[in-house]
């Protein structure tokens, strides 16, 4: 049982009475941060505090409006985000410049990330805030947010249990230590190593994409999205399928195009088979695990995210063994795009049995990845669905998915690109870690740190 005693006097002055605001490790965390000599809080430092604008209105080229699911550590992931037209600007005292900082202040509030050049002009939604600050460096700003530190003080301030929120009045009463600026500098330099690691990472995957596309012809391809067809009664017959969403021009398009196209045709099944390595972490229950669930694919790239848990605290699902090199596929939404490569960091990881495992080898495996992840790979994986509420694949359904067996030297082109995209990420990934295990150091050192 974990129990912390505080002061009348203290909850009389923060008149914060849930039981969550003083626990222990966000008291220690309060602790070390006002240790500094040089400490403000986040209202003295800001210049404007605004929150987003709300529209409902979208259209396919226009500019980028951010939401709280297109933050990332530390970036904003633009490739997915909604767009508005121009004249939907409600004030031009919300768009964006470089080293704003973002926070999400509404549903998985805390997350924290700075603007970077790319998102100049850019709108924010209602679950976001955005700040303007003075005296001390933006990029570091944001790191110390996304640092032990920081994230727990936002946490901290959060309120209620359903859906949490912070208010522009709880984000400006958060402490910020200020170190020297040659600190602050050297922080900086790190964060836009990063964002160039990554910003050439996302240019290495848009040329393997662009390279699969030229080679199975489908540049200028569109996916009809019609809500009116019809299907011949001897295709239904013969599937046995009588769901409507099946026979969607969306998925039998993507059919037709392989099939017109001069590549050799095989079925998954005929090329690889499934992974099935079987663990059970409760038999170990306090032995840590790496984790790594459908939730921390992430959809724009593939990176993942993971967390540590003990073996007594693995979910029911938490059944499946990684091995690095493994292409993984989700059983669950599949056309959301969780489809990934186990890196060798993740080497002996513990996987959910939502993961469908496949252990190929290089370039095959590379050009697997994006081939899947591509508008025809979704659409390939989407039409076998099940169930309207939770759609899910079933097995047999991923190992009947037509693959187009395209020449291995193209296949070696795109592995070595994908390849290079995911170096690059990983790169961008240490700069981070860096950046915030100075800050953690910083602050635990009593801040004595070298300029």
């Amino acid at each position: 049982m974990i129990l912390s005693e505080v002061k009348y006097s203290q909850v009389m002055e923060k008149l914060r009475f849930d039981a969550e605001f003083y626990k222990p490790e966000y008291l220690k965390v309060e602790e070390l941060v006002k240790k500094s000599t040089n400490i403000k809080t986040l209202g003295e430092l800001v210049t404007s505090i605004i929150n987003g604008v709300d529209i409902r209105e979208f259209v396919p080229e226009g500019i980028p409006y951010l939401r709280v699911g297109d933050m990332k550590e530390l970036f904003i992931d633009v490739n997915n985000a909604s767009r508005i037209r121009n004249n939907s600007i409600i004030s031009k005292g919300i768009i964006l410049k470089e080293g704003d900082l973002l926070f999400s202040r509404k549903g998985t509030v805390g997350i924290t990330c700075v603007v970077t050049p790319d998102l100049t002009g850019s709108i924010i939604s209602t679950e976001l805030i955005r700040v303007r600050l003075k005296e001390v460096n933006s990029y570091y700003t944001a790191v110390f947010f996304n640092s032990e530190y920081g994230r727990k003080q936002l946490l901290r301030i959060s309120s209620g249990a359903v859906n949490p929120v912070i208010t522009r009045e709880l984000f400006k009463s958060v402490f910020v230590p200020i170190p020297p600026l040659s600190f602050q500098q050297k922080i900086e330099s790190y964060i836009k190593e990063s964002y160039e690691k990554r910003k050439l990472a996302d240019e290495k995957y848009k040329q393997a994409q662009d390279l699969l596309n030229k080679i199975l012809e489908i540049e200028k391809f569109a996916l009809k999205e019609e809500k009116v067809f019809e299907s011949k009664f001897d295709e239904i017959e013969q599937t046995l399928r009588f769901d409507a969403d099946y026979y969607l021009p969306k998925f039998t398009d993507a059919i037709k195009i392989l099939k017109q196209s001069k590549f050799e045709l095989k079925k998954l099944k005929e090329l690889c088979k499934e992974a099935i390595r079987k663990v059970n972490p409760i038999k170990q229950p306090n032995k840590k695990f790496t984790y790594v669930e459908i939730g921390d694919i992430d959809i724009s790239t593939g990176e993942i995210k993971t967390k540590e848990i003990l073996g007594y605290q693995a979910p029911p699902n938490a059944r499946r063994l990684f091995k690095k090199g493994d292409l993984v596929i989700s059983m669950v939404r599949p056309t959301r795009g969780a489809i990934t490569i186990i890196p060798e960091e993740l080497d002996n990881s513990l996987g959910s049995t939502a993961f469908y495992i496949l252990e190929i080898p290089s370039p095959f495996r590379e050009f697997l990845f994006l081939y899947l992840r591509s508008d025809i790979g979704l659409n390939l994986l989407g039409r076998s669905v099940v169930g309207a509420m939770y759609p899910t694949l079933k097995k047999e359904h991923i190992e009947e998915i037509i693959i187009s067996i395209i020449p291995e030297q193209n296949q070696k082109q795109i592995s070595d690109l994908v390849k290079q995209s995911f170096s690059l990420r990983k790169e961008s990934k240490e700069f981070l870690g860096k950046a915030k295990r100075e800050i953690e150091e910083f602050i635990e050192k009593g801040y004595q740190c070298s300029n």
